[in-house]
């Protein structure tokens, strides 16, 4: 049987998706984008759909990898996704108790306790998911850049979870530069203060001044 690929899963779901005996093939390709740093969200959550049908077919171990995925796709909304088809039962597993406790620490920007957090997960679960790291480093980054200008050195270390090395080639990769103790984030939209338009609600208009001059004029 032909491993999936995007295209063929795709295909595959068009035909079948509530069938679950595709569920061995669909869980291949968990594991394979798991192993290749590829990243399908629609097949993954048609893996879940089928355990909610199934509860019988349930595989923890596939739910795990489906939801480190879709933490490494932060911020967009995949990860809520994910929870909403699986029962609140299996949410309860520790493994994955411990997954959404990261992603709640990540989504409150609480970035020095998720590695602390991740310990237990390590070696087992994230060794089988290559660029897990590199894909919460960058999610983090972004997040700062929105709101940052200027950030100390050791406060974006401890965030990272990295050395000083490692964090002057991802600042340097990022065009920030290290000064003064300070890591300064380039400047853009979000982290510039603009300046407020005036409010033009209540002021007249030169044409609406005439007018109301006019009828005095004429009364």
């Amino acid at each position: 049987m032909a491993a999936l690929d995007t295209e063929s899963c795709a295909a595959l779901l068009e035909e079948q998706r509530y069938n679950p005996d595709i569920l061995p093939r669909l869980e291949a390709y968990v594991n394979a984008q798991c192993a290749n740093n590829t990243y399908d969200i629609d097949g993954n959550l048609a893996v879940l759909k089928l355990y909610q049908f199934h509860p019988d077919k349930n595989n923890v171990e596939i739910i795990s990898k489906i939801l480190v995925k879709a933490l490494m796709n932060l911020p967009t909304t995949d990860f809520l996704l994910c929870t909403y088809l699986i029962p609140e039962r299996v949410q309860e597993v520790e493994v994955l108790s411990k997954l959404a406790a990261i992603a709640s620490l990540l989504e409150t920007c609480a970035f020095r306790q998720v590695w602390s957090e991740m310990a237990p997960l390590r070696a087992d679960l994230l060794q089988e998911v290559p660029g897990f790291d590199e894909a919460i480093r960058q999610y983090m980054l972004g997040t700062m850049q929105l709101t940052y200008q200027a950030i100390p050195e050791g406060h974006v270390r401890d965030s990272l979870g990295v050395d000083a090395g490692q964090l002057t080639k991802l600042v340097a990769a990022r065009g920030w530069t290290c000064e003064g103790g300070l890591v300064k984030v380039t400047l853009n939209d979000d982290n510039t203060a603009k300046p407020k338009k005036p409010d033009e609600r209540g002021v007249l208009r030169f044409d609406q001044m005439t007018k109301i001059l006019s009828s005095t004029w004429t009364a």
